[in-house]
């Protein structure tokens, strides 16, 4: 029986003896490892130490999580995401030593798509670095746009601005939504963003469910064979009045097949292609970038039926599944990692 390592975050390490991890449920990670004849080691970067080769965590013994010293696993998964300097160079050094999968798990978004542009083009919407310059030729070319944060998830600190007639736009922040003239739409947009890392991305035209835009979250990992599987997806519908279609900013999980027959004449042609170009661009990266095994991909489908590649999320939060009512699913999201962990064991990857 081997051992495989789950690396998460201080705060649900700190808390896994009395079950309060927050969307993680570790308790379906224990049920495949049972099923598939693993043990668990439960670890966070702050108690690991790599110049003796061990660490202090959880190993599930008999059902309970027993804190103990061990050696540290030649395999890994990685659930978290450093907080300081100090804890990135632990987990690259980390990386360095064992097969750590996902070991970077956030990516600029920029990078992602200048990659994905030498292959799917025509599936992504254009976009470019921000600067004010930039800002203004993507204003005279179109007439929405969203402002993003490079390293930004769950829909934090996005804008999206719409044109109005001919001198007035739509602008939407974070917080507060005013409609002005296009020199007072850039100085807002602007003194929003200030010197951090954006972009910018012409507006994807969605389908829509009763008025309100949504997209699709497809989890795509690698399986026992070590080969991209898809493992479900569900659509992210916005509240009525967003800009954004995340859950965790009010947005409603809906499975797709509901959507798509409600928005498409052959919503099988659509969920085919969906799928398709996603497996497509998981393998893509996947070739890419190093260890790469566990993502959630996000996808919108214009009215049309035609998918676009909005944003990967390299530590993707699962729980929308629950949302969408989908329990299955929502188990093989945790059950996959632990069968791609078996295969690098058995198969001696480095």
């Amino acid at each position: 029986m081997g051992t495989i390592g789950i690396l998460v975050d201080a705060k649900v390490f700190r808390n896994i003896k009395n079950g309060k991890t927050g969307r993680e449920k570790l308790g379906h990670y224990n049920k495949a490892a049972s099923k598939h004849g693993l043990t668990l080691a439960y670890m966070c970067l702050e108690r690991i130490s790599l110049s003796t080769g061990k660490a202090h965590g959880y190993k599930v013994v008999n059902g309970k999580y027993v804190y103990k010293q061990f050696s540290i696993p030649k395999v890994i998964h990685n659930r978290t995401l450093p907080s300081s300097n100090s804890l990135h160079k632990r987990l690259k050094h980390l990386s360095q030593k064992y097969y750590v999968f996902n070991a970077r798990n956030r990516f600029p978004k920029f990078r992602i798509h200048r990659l994905l542009k030498i292959r799917f083009a025509s599936h992504l919407p254009v976009t470019t670095r921000y600067s004010r310059v930039h800002l203004r030729n993507m204003m005279n070319r179109f007439n929405s746009l969203y402002i993003k944060p490079q390293s930004g998830s769950i829909g934090k600190g996005i804008i999206k601005i719409t044109r109005k007639g001919d001198e007035r736009w739509k602008v939407q922040l974070p917080t507060t939504t005013v409609v002005t003239s296009r020199k007072r739409a850039e100085l807002k947009v602007n003194n929003n963003v200030k010197r951090r890392s954006y972009l910018i991305q012409q507006t994807i035209p969605l389908a829509t469910y009763k008025g309100n835009p949504y997209d699709i979250r497809v989890s795509i990992q690698r399986d026992l064979n070590g080969k991209w599987r898809l493992t479900g997806l569900y659509g992210k519908i916005a509240r009525k009045g967003s800009h954004v279609t995340n859950v965790a900013r009010g947005g409603t999980a809906k499975k797709c097949d509901l959507l798509f027959q409600s928005s498409f004449q052959n919503p099988s042609q659509v969920v085919d292609d969906v799928q398709r170009l996603s497996l497509d661009i998981a393998r893509f990266l996947g070739n890419r970038l190093k260890h790469l095994a566990d993502v959630g991909l996000d996808i919108g489908v214009n009215r049309s039926g035609k998918p676009f590649f909005i944003e990967m999320n390299g530590r993707d939060q699962r729980y929308g599944f629950i949302k969408a009512k989908m329990p299955k699913t929502f188990y093989r999201t945790y059950e996959s990692p632990i069968l791609y962990a078996k295969y690098v064991m058995q198969s001696g990857k480095k």
